[in-house]
C-alpha cells in the first residue's frame, strides 16, 4: 500500500513545474511569449479615469487582465510599488468582471 501511495506522489509531483506557453505570429515568425506574474500575465490597461485619495493624491486608474479596476501606489515604509484594488470604482467601469 505504501508503495502505491509513494507512486501517486511522484506522479503528481511531476505536474507541478509544468506550465501553458504562448505563441504569437507575426509575418512568418513566431515568437514565444511568457506568462509570467500569473494567469493574468500581468497584461493591465491604463483608462481614463483617476482616483483622488483622502490627502489629496490624485491617481491613474487601471485595469487588469481580469478586468479588476487598481490603482498603483507607492509605500512610505519601504518605498516599493504595490497595486491597491478598488473595486467601488471598478464596478462602476467594468461591472461585467465582479459578477460570478
Amino acid at each position: 500500500m505504501k508503495k502505491i501511495i509513494i507512486a501517486a506522489i511522484m506522479l503528481f509531483s511531476l505536474n507541478v513545474g509544468v506550465q501553458a506557453q504562448s505563441v504569437v505570429k507575426s509575418g512568418n515568425t513566431f515568437t514565444q511569449v511568457s506568462n509570467k506574474g500569473g494567469k493574468s500575465g500581468g497584461k493591465e490597461t491604463k483608462t481614463q479615469y483617476t482616483f483622488k485619495d483622502s490627502k489629496g493624491n490624485i491617481y491613474p486608474v487601471y485595469l487588469s487582465a481580469s478586468g479588476k479596476a487598481f490603482v498603483k501606489r507607492v509605500s512610505q515604509k519601504t518605498g516599493k510599488e504595490y497595486k491597491q484594488y478598488v473595486p467601488e470604482i471598478g464596478k462602476q467601469i467594468n461591472p461585467k468582471a465582479y459578477t460570478k
